[in-house]
């Protein structure tokens, strides 16, 4: 009887464990998403603390000073001091945020992937589009108060590999309608979409005006997303 009653007891805890085993499995999934839910919520509220400090030491004038406690539960807080800014980032397999999103509360952006700088370089006279794997360099070229004339083999200027740390061996792109060389060329411009850091994507517009008899106004969207090695190129038909 007593090897019986220590078989059954074997079994009983053996049960036991296997069903808190199963529930602790199936509960972390959500206990981690509340957990990097919470953590999130913090840092956007200590943000928000942070913009409206550097608001009130700004109004104060040289010389002015104010502390703030800093606890940071998860990820990494960095300060961009090339363009002045201040940027918390997270890996989470949680859907806090839908990717490629962005909401702006005051001077503070939040949103996920969002890793793209689209800005204008001055000296190279291009539009860049950069994440943190490509440097696209896209030429400007005049204005819609402005269009000069331009073949479409000039927009890409270049692009620079960061992972491989080499620029990329280009030849030529040129864009044309029905492989006809005389949609190629025209007047227009180059424009870029949205200036500014931590985009979900980063596109630059060119909008040409063609000889060519079959179509006469057509747009070419060039298109660097938060995170992709690669560019997208887009064509339609403008009215």
């Amino acid at each position: 009887m007593k090897g019986i009653t220590i078989s059954m007891e074997v079994i009983f805890l053996a049960i036991i464990i296997t069903i808190v085993f199963l529930v602790y499995t199936m509960a972390s999934p959500v206990i981690y998403s509340m957990q990097a839910a919470s953590v999130f919520e913090q840092t956007q509220s200590f943000m928000l603390d942070l913009d409206e400090a550097i608001q009130e030491v700004a109004s104060q004038g040289k010389g002015s000073r104010k502390s703030l406690h800093v606890t940071m539960g998860a990820g990494d807080l960095k300060l961009h001091e090339d363009i002045d800014t201040v940027k918390w980032t997270l890996e989470t397999d949680s859907m806090i945020v839908s990717p490629r999103s962005m909401q702006r509360i005051g001077n503070l952006v939040v949103g996920s992937n969002l890793d793209v700088r689209a800005y204008e370089n001055q000296s190279l006279s291009a539009y860049v589009l950069e994440n943190q794997h490509l440097i696209i360099y896209l030429k400007k070229i005049g204005s819609e108060g402005s269009p000069a004339a331009y073949n479409t083999s000039e927009i890409l200027l270049d692009i620079y590999n960061k992972d491989l740390g080499i620029w990329l061996d280009l030849e030529r792109l040129e864009i044309s309608i029905d492989n006809n060389p005389q949609s190629a060329s025209g007047t227009g411009y180059t424009e870029i979409v949205t200036k500014g850091n931590a985009l979900a994507r980063g596109q630059v517009k060119a909008h040409m005006n063609t000889d060519y008899v079959f179509l006469n106004n057509y747009t070419v969207t060039f298109t660097l997303e938060s995170g992709a090695d690669f560019m997208i190129i887009e064509g339609e038909e403008q009215f």
